[in-house]
């Protein structure tokens, strides 16, 4: 702080001191996180929030949580392409209907983050964290017994992808909480830490296919990912979280009311051009990294490879994009090239390795792009996060690629479209300023016909006066 926000911090805390306390009012240790006295002074509550914890002590503690966290759901979500081949020998019930499976995970796997967050800040991110642990162990447990593959779209679709939304979400929001100079860096050990269980899983899903079966290995992942619950049961809520929360409570219902469809649902934000088409084409980009979660290993399947490919290519996958996330991370904050850019490089990357990739139909070529599309594909996510949080674009493109399959009969044309998702990502972000331009051009004019249609009617109104008069 400069030495005269030194001052007005010093004036803001000595009058919040020198308050008359009345009889009945209460007090409280600002330690405690639970009862914490209102403060109506935005600065000063984030002042008070970085000197409490900011960047040291507890928050490391919050890192370590969030990193376990990193490695169990998202870990397991990327290697579900493993589980994918299984399903589709077991139940044998064609590559679309299989796939679609995944696609309502992830749906429901993003979508629900706006509303996670809400909850997390109103009811405290260690129970709504709980809580989808909870669901994910009663998804898990039920997917492990159902005779068909269509219930298989209610409890591991359904019941879990609910469950992951609800981790999800609040895991990567209350880490900003607590870090500020050092966010970028908790974010990329974070991020970071999902490619761990990326290499994990995929062998932990072989050992247990091997030795319990399919049923088997889904209710013992089940027993694994509910570990999630009592390692968030050390998450403590954000001080700043928690005054927001008291100061809410002391406003009318109807501003609460208002409030919350605001803080879940941020229409406004795509007002803004630049946003928007940054946003599409980060989702397009999103829509390759997940769909080749899919469609790798459903391809490796169908060139007659076993699953110990498959769970090589999905670890190394995994491992690949454990290190890009940490490189381009670090790269990025060189600030030698834009984020943009570098997304851009990235995005072409993978666009042209999804075109070569069907004329290349060899186990090494198939390691090579496991490789690739984690490093430059995966990383992005990093580079990301929080917007990738709030995309829900998903929802129907991981069950497109299987009908694809079931349509032609090879992954062929799977390759193709996510080929074309990524060169299209790079094309909207080359046309960022010819379409900023046309959209500011559009909103001028719309202003202006609004200006001029206002000074006709106030015009006409004393004229109609007079007539009836």
């Amino acid at each position: 702080m400069s030495h005269n926000e030194d001052i007005e911090y010093t004036e803001n805390l000595s009058v919040h001191r020198n308050q008359p306390h009345h009889e009945n009012q209460e007090h409280y240790d600002d330690s405690d996180t639970t009862h914490v006295p209102f403060i109506a002074d935005d600065r000063l509550q984030r002042s008070v929030q970085k000197e409490d914890v900011t960047d040291k002590g507890y928050a490391w503690f919050i890192l370590i949580i969030s990193c376990i966290v990193y490695i169990i759901v998202p870990g397991s979500v990327k290697s579900f392409g493993v589980l994918y081949t299984e399903l589709l020998d077991y139940y044998d019930g064609g590559a679309g209907n299989t796939a679609g499976i995944p696609g309502v995970l992830l749906f429901l796997y993003f979508g629900l983050a706006p509303v996670s967050n809400y909850l997390g800040e109103k009811y405290t991110y260690r129970v709504v964290i709980g809580i989808g642990s909870c669901l994910v162990l009663i998804g898990q447990t039920a997917s492990a017994f159902v005779p068909k593959l269509e219930f298989l779209y209610i409890t591991y679709g359904i019941i879990t992808g609910m469950g992951y939304g609800l981790i999800f979400g609040p895991c990567s929001t209350i880490l900003s909480f607590y870090f500020d100079k050092k966010r970028g860096l908790a974010t990329g050990i974070m991020a970071s830490c999902s490619g761990i269980g990326n290499m994990c899983f995929p062998y932990m899903y072989k050992y247990l296919i091997e030795n319990y079966g399919l049923p088997g290995t889904i209710l013992i992942a089940g027993a694994v990912y509910f570990h999630v619950c009592p390692v968030s049961m050390f998450l403590r809520q954000p001080i700043y979280v928690t005054r927001q929360i008291v100061e809410r409570q002391a406003r009318q219902k109807e501003t609460q009311k208002c409030g919350a469809l605001k803080r879940i649902f941020r229409f406004d934000l795509f007002k803004n051009s630049k946003f928007s088409v940054y946003i599409t084409a980060i989702c397009l980009q999103a829509a390759n990294t997940t769909s080749n979660k899919v469609i790798l290993p459903g391809y490796i399947r169908g060139l007659g490879f076993g699953i110990e490919t498959i769970t090589l290519a999905v670890s190394l996958f995994g491992a690949s994009e454990l290190v890009g996330r940490i490189l381009l991370g670090w790269f990025a904050d060189k600030n030698v090239v834009s984020r943009i850019t570098i997304f851009m490089i990235c995005s072409f990357i993978c666009a042209i390795t999804a075109f070569c990739m069907p004329y290349l139909p060899y186990k090494p070529a198939v390691i090579a792009y496991a490789v690739v599309i984690g490093a430059f594909s995966g990383s992005i996510w990093g580079l990301n996060q929080v917007i990738i949080i709030d995309c829900v674009g998903l929802k129907h493109l991981s069950p497109a690629f299987g009908l694809l399959e079931d349509a032609t009969g090879s992954w062929t044309s799977s390759f193709y479209f996510v080929g074309i998702l990524s060169a299209l990502a790079v094309v909207l972000c080359l046309l960022e300023r010819p379409i900023s331009h046309i959209w500011c051009c559009h909103r001028i004019v719309a202003d202006d016909i609004i200006d001029v249609s206002r000074d006709i009617v106030d015009k006409s109104i004393p004229v109609a006066y007079k007539f009836n008069g």
